[in-house]
């Protein structure tokens, strides 16, 4: 597909006059392209955020974002109205598109240059392991077990950014002329001065952010042109989770001081599979768990805990919901009653 068909293809969409078939061809396009991707995020961002669009109105917001970029003043294009012939609309915003795509595209690779030149430093929390680090802007985060996130030593230029895999609680000094910016593989996390939770490990098809003060932007890295916004604003007590399944994602009431009671050594199980209280357990204490009978992977328990040993989370959880379980030095086995395991 050349560039000029693409970008009539996004001017047909965006204004609502595509047929389903094309609808299809932009998807594919966009999941095979992440530049692509986000030069259409950009021009949906400016398309629904503007009714009617004048020469004066696309000047004085492309002029915002070259004099950020210390780059040359735009020049004034054709007038852009919804209400005008799709010819004359696909012409102006093809124009947009080059035009913020080019700028995106230069400002990203010249972000990518800097972080490339400054060595980052890497925390690298094995299982069973937590950790606490402060920044040099004073921002404080707890990294949970099987975690990883990278930093720079000093924080330059106009942005504080770092880069997560897994969870962490951040504790953001606020600082209005630096956006705080967390990138996971799948998304990014913007803020200026709040706290916060994310979850974001690279082997799970689920990411969440709760947020515990102030107010939080997420940007969810979508493979698909869905319905809905590219950036979801959270507010205290609230939770974004993002479904990497379906590229959908949800906004939902939580209990923020228990989303980040892990920091505080507590885990807290609610109706959640002995499958996924596996997996948590694993990451928390570093054994291996291996069922030896598939029936007790779908038992559901419930409970809480702060700071107990394996030995007494599995005595409470196996009273509970009757199986059997030993410990080894490496490995938790765990069966049905009816199983006998080693001891």
């Amino acid at each position: 597909m050349t560039n000029d068909s693409i970008l009539e293809l996004m001017s047909r969409v965006l204004s609502g006059e595509a047929a389903p078939e094309e609808h299809a061809a932009l998807e594919k396009a966009l999941g095979e392209d992440s530049n692509l991707l986000e030069r259409y995020k950009l021009m949906q961002q400016f398309w629904n955020e503007h009714e009617t669009v004048s020469p004066a109105a696309i000047e004085e917001g492309l002029n915002k974002v070259l004099d950020q970029l210390q780059l040359v003043p735009a020049t004034p294009v054709a007038t852009l109205s919804k209400k005008d012939p799709i010819w004359k609309r696909g012409i102006a915003a093809a124009v947009i598109i080059m035009v913020l795509g080019s700028i995106a595209y230069w400002y990203v690779s010249r972000q990518n240059a800097h972080n490339a030149a400054v060595a980052l430093l890497e925390k690298h929390n094995a299982r069973g392991t937590k950790s606490t680090i402060v920044l040099p802007d004073g921002s404080k985060i707890w990294l949970n077990a099987d975690s990883k996130i990278k930093y720079p030593p000093a924080f330059a230029g106009r942005l504080r950014e770092v880069y997560l895999s897994g969870e962490a609680f951040f504790d953001v000094a606020k600082d209005a002329t630096k956006p705080f910016i967390i990138h996971l593989s799948k998304g990014t996390v913007k803020v200026v001065g709040t706290s916060f939770n994310i979850r974001a490990y690279e082997n799970e098809k689920l990411i969440e952010t709760s947020v515990s003060t102030g107010r939080v932007a997420f940007i969810p890295a979508r493979t698909k042109a869905v319905q809905q916004p590219d950036t979801i604003f959270i507010t205290p007590n609230n939770k974004v989770r993002y479904s990497l399944n379906d590229d959908q994602v949800k906004v939902e009431p939580t209990a923020a001081a228990e989303d980040k009671a892990w920091t505080e050594g507590k885990l807290i199980f609610k109706a959640l599979t002995l499958e996924e209280i596996a997996i948590e357990l694993e990451r928390n204490f570093g054994k291996k768990v291996v069922f030896v009978d598939e029936e007790p992977k779908q038992y559901r328990l419930t409970g809480t805990f702060e700071n107990n040993s394996l030995e007494d989370i599995l005595f409470y959880l196996s009273k509970t919901k009757n199986f059997n379980y030993t410990i080894t030095n490496s490995e938790l086995l765990i069966a049905t009653n009816r199983t006998k395991l080693p001891q």
